[in-house]
């Protein structure tokens, strides 16, 4: 198995609301630029537009799609962590 500190794994009231703060803030950065995205090609031009192509679109999604998923991750291992002590 793996060899977890435990003690570096937990957090107290305070750290575990600003990361699910964030948590959420990134998500909502994330599903704002890709709404942005979307309902701006179908605005433009229903049949044929499609915005996440454009660098102004594509950067951010990646970028805030990577923090995203990294965070989620590490919320994964801590509440993993937790319910195993």
């Amino acid at each position: 198995m793996l060899n977890i500190n435990r003690e570096l794994m937990q957090l107290n009231d305070k750290q575990t609301k600003i990361f699910l703060l964030t948590l959420e803030g990134i998500g909502a950065v994330f599903v704002a630029v890709f709404l942005a995205a979307y309902l701006g090609g179908m605005l433009m031009n229903p049949s044929t537009t499609v915005l996440h192509n454009q660098l102004a679109f594509r950067i951010p999604l990646i970028v805030f799609g990577a923090v995203l998923l990294v965070l989620i991750l590490v919320a994964v291992v801590l509440s993993i962590a937790r319910k195993a002590q």
